[in-house]
């Protein structure tokens, strides 16, 4: 509420809800409201701004349709975590003959970390227990800061750190300000799913940031014992199918020109599923014991479906 003394009242007050919450290093754009009962215009009257660290300024005032008076102003907190308060005074004043008092409010305003994001691509699938592989992680600032330098660090299931790397001092190609780097990890000696989780540490930025976490998941399968090779063809012509996606459970293959694709995979028994757009085939099981040749005869598809992916 404004506070007066000595006069009719003038009110003043900002349209916007408080407090307001500001990201670090940024300003805040705020509406002041001036209006009186007597409903005269206040244009270019002087609105005086005294920041959190004493610096005033002074904003003429506009008129308004409603009768009143108002003007926008940037409110400029200091960059640091913390609560911050804005006074805003309409001095008082002498006005068509009436006297009007001071009007003032404290405008409180609250700045919080800037946010960051973080990614991880190029996650190979699958990975032969105990081996190494790489990744490549990159971190953003919503403020688009340079992150060079910041670490990554990327925890395994059982939480314990088993890499760290510093962000590169350029962004990825074709990126405003993804900073990124490559990590070199070691599977773990066990098959199956893997779900470990990557960090950002935004504590060595001048500009508060919060840090950032994800996840990604890595499928470990036994070291390959053999290889399957499967040929796609069309089965009205018997012509070859190129880039037709295989699956065989964690497996994964695309045929090349000649429609074929050769998939080193450990002896189990698997279901093989081929996908490309325009196509379908039934999945098949397959019985690995040696290296072994497949031929898979599919049929053009409906136009009606032509995305009816892993259905086959």
């Amino acid at each position: 509420m404004p506070q007066a003394r000595g006069g009719a009242l003038v009110y003043l007050w900002v349209s916007e809800p408080l407090p307001l919450e500001v990201p670090a290093g940024t300003s805040a754009a705020v509406t002041v409201r001036v209006s009186c009962a007597d409903k005269r215009d206040r244009a270019g009257m002087i609105l005086i701004i005294t920041a959190p660290d004493g610096h005033v300024a002074a904003h003429a005032l506009a008129e308004h349709a409603d009768g009143g008076s108002e003007t926008v102003i940037a409110l400029e907190p200091p960059p640091r975590i913390g609560e911050y308060a804005f006074r805003l005074v309409l001095p008082a004043h002498e006005f068509a003959g009436s006297n009007y008092a001071e009007s003032a409010i404290d405008v409180p305003v609250r700045v919080v970390p800037q946010a960051t994001s973080l990614a991880v691509w190029e996650v190979p699938s699958p990975v032969v227990a105990g081996t190494l592989f790489v990744v490549k992680t990159g971190a953003k600032s919503a403020a688009d800061a340079a992150l060079s330098g910041c670490a990554i660090e990327v925890s395994n299931e059982a939480g314990a750190v088993v890499a760290r790397r510093l962000l590169g001092g350029a962004p990825h190609t074709g990126t405003g300000a993804l900073y990124w780097t490559e990590i070199e990890l070691q599977a773990p000696e066990r098959e199956g799913m893997a779900r470990w989780s990557v960090r950002f540490d935004a504590s060595e930025l001048d500009l508060p940031h919060d840090g950032a976490g994800t996840s990604f998941s890595l499928s470990v399968v036994r070291s390959p014992e053999h290889v399957l090779s499967v040929k796609v063809i069309e089965q009205a012509t018997a012509a070859p199918i190129p880039n037709v996606e295989l699956r065989l459970g964690a497996y994964r293959g695309t045929t090349n020109a000649s429609g074929v694709a050769e998939i080193a995979l450990a002896k189990g028994r698997y279901e093989l599923h081929v996908w490309k757009v325009g196509f379908v085939a039934p999945p098949r099981p397959v019985e690995i014991a040696a290296d072994t040749f497949i031929e898979i005869e599919a049929l053009v598809l409906p136009e009606e479906e032509p995305d009816a992916r892993w259905r086959m």
